[in-house]
C-alpha cells in the first residue's frame, strides 16, 4: 500500500542503516576474522554475519528494529529492502508489517 499524497512515509520518522552485530569491539573483530578465515577455506565453512539491519527513530535515535541476518551477503539485499519498505509507506504500517511493539 503506497502512502497517500500530504501523508507522512515511515523514512521521514526512521532511519535504516547497517550496523556491527552487538558483543562489543573484541566480538566484532573475532568475526570479522572468522569470515576472513571462511573466505579462505573457499566457503566449506559457514562464514559468521558482522552486521545487522538496524531501524531507528529519526528523532531520538532510539532502536525500532533488528534485523539479524545468518547469510554474510543478506545485510545488504535486506537494508535495500527495507529502505525501499520505508518508502513506501507510513510508519504505523512499517511497524505492524515487522511486528514491532510499541509502548
Amino acid at each position: 500500500m503506497a502512502v497517500p499524497e500530504g501523508d507522512l512515509s515511515a523514512a521521514a520518522v526512521y532511519v535504516a542503516d547497517l550496523e556491527p552485530r552487538p558483543g562489543g569491539r573484541v566480538r566484532h573483530w573475532i568475526r570479522v576474522a572468522g569470515a576472513f578465515a571462511a573466505e579462505l577455506v573457499q566457503g566449506l565453512v559457514p562464514a559468521p554475519t558482522v552486521h545487522d539491519v538496524v531501524v531507528r527513530r529519526r528523532d531520538d535515535g532510539a532502536e525500532v528494529l533488528r534485523v539479524p541476518s545468518e547469510d554474510p551477503g543478506a545485510p545488504g539485499r535486506m537494508l535495500g529492502a527495507i529502505r525501499d519498505e520505508l518508502g513506501s509507506v507510513d510508519p504505523e504500517e512499517f511497524l505492524a508489517r515487522w511486528s514491532v511493539r510499541t509502548p
